[in-house]
């Protein structure tokens, strides 16, 4: 006996877990159809094909109530032939509805018969249909509209006790989410039926018809204890790059079916074009949570077979527990950590969260979870630099800079954030906000008045790679009406060399159509001169880590030097990032370089403050010409009574005399002045006197240099003088004459070197024009 209790006990479980996965997979199927179809009859067809067909039902049926709710018309049926439409609102207001319970239809809630013979009254009108097709089990559920019953769906078995908690739970959602696209293709107002369409589109991911992320979360909360699997399909970007994005649609929908058939009873779900979700019931023990990991590995690590090529997704899967890793939507955050781990070369297939992992990792999904919703709530923010000329000293362009003003606590610096919505990919739709709204606000001042200026917003490797940037420059062009001309794109090396022949094509086509390129962070890469010259960029942007050290750091000027000499040469203009001080400009605007930008002039503004200073046309002084020469004497010391005492000894001479109180305000004078000698101590705070001037010798080869210090260590000293860093060494005290004759000595070696100098290049330019 017990035996064969055990037995009918398997069979029923089975059977019950058979109708379960029929009903997800019917639920999964109409989701797509909510989301694909935009005619409300083509839906409530595919409703009930899809309830027979996948749910397994003997019939589907879906009846409206025509206006005033006195009669019901039938709109779509699948399977066995019914017809409820006779039964008219009469019945379903009766006080017997379907079962002694008195649930009505019209009230809003369901009607459901586990046995017709049994449950149902033979004066029933829903009896004698629902025998007719042999039922044996139905459920009627409303579908709603403006907080009133606007029609039903019923669906019948062949089988009693088919409608069961778990079951009628599922069918309720079928109902309510029906409800939900009657309401988005019912309304009488276009505006608020596209509104409440893409409401529905943030719940549901439109390529697959996939729950997203949020609806996820909500699905998560209501579910209690649960297993959160995120996959992360770590070839996903560069599969589309080899085959195109239209791949893309048909990769993932091929994708969503394999998931749901790895995992029949899991609520299946997409974060992103790259990160699937799945929500499961928790196993017995961590070990089986594992296997399940692992057969999905091994199931999605098969080939795809997508355009007729075989293709392998090498899929990660990061795993969390709910509510042990937090509410519902810190548990998702866990599981994409946690799958993210397999981006950044974990080993393995799979990889449990655990608090503290990485490092700051709860802060770090924290903030994560606050960067998701910033743009729908509209935190992000612009805020732009103004880049200047340097001939005319004004304002020719801005760059379009995000800023985060995230409540609770205020401004979040870029770097906080910004590599966060590249990890995560959220970079996409925040890169397209970002450019529509610097051309909108480029055709806003424009339309108040103010001068047309270039517009330059950053686009990252993440945005070629995952969307048609051609595409969305030209819609954001067309919707806000700024001209081609006013916008500039900004790209960097390591975007280029994700897929350098895609991306170049898609400059060009702009470039084609008048929009200008700028090559951002120069140098800070190794490859961008194999590059240069197939890039169709107007524009270098020498990073503000080279200009930071201009003035006294010798590599730094060398680097820059060769970024301009060599950008000249390719006919391209340049634009220095991150000048701050009167020495920094002086120097780039020696050097030719054309346009900077930085705390110089101004730092990243918001956009009412930015107007304003177009407004008040600031600007920075012009180019001076170039004074007659002079004999410019620099002294740097760091006691201020020796800086006096050398004034009044050279009160007398025909020396312009500049003085520095230490080494870095030294470098800056030597760039905003002609300098021909240099008088310096040797013991300074910031660096030695003949550190110092072997850094000028290096910056400034044809200024004499002069070590006057009371610091006798020879061997520094003769070192120095050895290895050509000084000219002369002179001691403290001084006298006043010898001091005075060694630079008239000095200043004359100096200008004999202009002079040769001088004579060098007229005769490059006589026998240069004579070739």
């Amino acid at each position: 006996m017990t035996d064969k209790k055990t037995i009918a006990d398997l069979a029923s479980a089975r059977d019950k877990l058979e109708r379960l996965t029929r009903l997800y997979a019917m639920l999964s199927r109409i989701n797509r159809s909510i989301v694909r179809l935009d005619d409300p009859y083509e839906l409530y067809e595919n409703t009930c094909r899809m309830a027979v067909e996948e749910g397994g039902f003997l019939f589907a049926w879906i009846g409206l109530f025509e206006p005033g709710g006195t009669r019901m018309q039938a709109v779509a049926r699948a399977g066995a032939p019914v017809e409820f439409a006779r039964v008219g609102a009469g019945a379903a207001e009766s006080t017997d509805g379907w079962s002694a319970s008195g649930a009505v239809i019209r009230e809003g809630r369901p009607c459901i018969v586990n046995e017709v013979d049994v449950e149902l009254s033979p004066a029933s009108p829903w009896k004698g249909i629902l025998r007719e097709v042999g039922a044996r089990s139905a459920a009627a559920l409303p579908l709603m509209m403006e907080n009133a019953v606007a029609g039903v769906l019923v669906v019948g078995a062949e089988k009693p006790g088919c409608f069961l908690d778990a079951e009628l739970q599922l069918l309720n959602e079928v109902a309510e989410d029906i409800s939900f696209a009657l309401r988005v293709m019912r309304r009488e107002e276009e505006r608020l039926a596209a509104e409440t369409k893409i409401q529905y589109l943030a719940y549901y991911d439109a390529e697959t018809g996939l729950p997203g992320r949020a609806l996820l979360a909500e699905r998560l909360a209501a579910a209690g204890e649960r297993i959160v699997l995120a996959v992360s399909l770590r070839r996903y970007h560069a599969i589309l790059q080899a085959l195109g994005q239209a791949a893309g649609v048909q990769l993932a929908r091929t994708v969503a079916a394999r998931l749901e058939s790895l995992l029949p009873t899991a609520a299946v779900g997409r974060f992103n074009p790259s990160e699937f979700g799945c929500l499961l019931q928790p196993p017995e023990g961590l070990h089986a949570v594992e296997e399940i990991a692992w057969q999905l590995h091994q199931g999605l690590a098969e080939p795809f077979l997508i355009d007729g090529s075989e293709v392998f997704l090498d899929p990660f899967v990061g795993i969390a527990m709910h509510p042990l890793d937090g509410d519902a939507a810190q548990a998702i955050d866990a599981a994409v950590l946690a799958a993210g781990t397999g981006a950044k070369g974990a080993s393995g297939f799979c990889r449990f969260f655990v608090a503290g992992m990485d490092g700051g990792s709860r802060h770090q999904l924290d903030v994560e979870a606050a960067l998701r919703r910033a743009l729908e709530r509209g935190e992000l923010e612009l805020h732009y630099q103004p880049q200047v000329d340097v001939a005319s000293g004004r304002v020719v362009g801005a760059e379009a800079l995000l800023r985060w003003q995230r409540p609770g606590h205020g401004l979040v610096l870029p770097s906080q954030f910004i590599p966060m919505l590249e990890a995560t990919g959220l970079i996409v739709p925040v890169g397209e906000w970002v450019i529509a709204e610097a051309c909108a606000s480029a055709k806003r001042w424009q339309a108040e008045g103010l001068m047309p200026f270039r517009m330059a917003v950053n686009l990252s490797a993440r945005q070629f790679q995952s969307g048609d940037v051609g595409e969305l420059v030209r819609r954001s062009l067309a919707d806000t009406g700024l001209e081609h001309r006013w916008l500039e794109l900004e790209v960097t090396e390591s975007a280029v060399l994700l897929n350098a022949d895609a991306v170049i094509r898609t400059l060009n086509e702009l470039k084609s159509q008048g929009v200008s390129h700028a090559l951002d962070d120069f140098g800070t890469g190794y490859s961008s001169l194999s590059y240069l010259q197939r890039l169709p960029v107007s524009r270098i942007k020498i990073d503000q880590s080279f200009v930071a050290g201009v003035t006294s750091n010798p590599q730094s000027a060398a680097i820059v030097r060769a970024v301009v000499g060599m950008a000249h040469s390719l006919k391209l203009t340049v634009i220095a990032e991150g000048v701050e001080t009167d020495g920094q400009l002086a120097f780039l605007r020696g050097l030719g370089c054309e346009e900077i930008q930085g705390f110089y002039f101004s730092r990243a503004l918001p956009g009412d403050e930015f107007a304003a200073l177009l407004r008040e046309n600031r600007c920075i002084p012009p180019a001076q010409p170039m004074p007659p020469p002079e004999r410019v004497l620099l002294v740097v010391d760091d006691e201020a009574h020796v800086l006096s005492a050398l004034r009044r000894s050279l009160r007398h001479s025909d020396f312009r005399v500049l003085t520095a109180t230490g080494a870095l305000e030294g470098f800056e004078r030597l760039a905003s002045h002609p300098v021909g000698v240099v008088l310096c101590d040797q013991r300074m705070t910031e660096m030695t006197g003949t550190e110092f001037l072997r850094r000028v010798r290096d910056l400034y080869p044809g200024v004499v240099r002069i070590v006057l210090s009371g610091y006798t260590d020879l061997t520094s000293v003769i070192d120095a003088v050895n290895r050509g860093a000084i000219f002369k060494f002179m001691t403290k005290p001084w006298d006043d004459a010898a001091l005075l004759e060694c630079l008239q000595d000095a200043f004359r070696l100096h200008e004999i070197d202009r002079q040769n100098r001088e004579l060098s290049l007229r005769l490059d330019e006589v026998t240069g024009s004579g070739r």
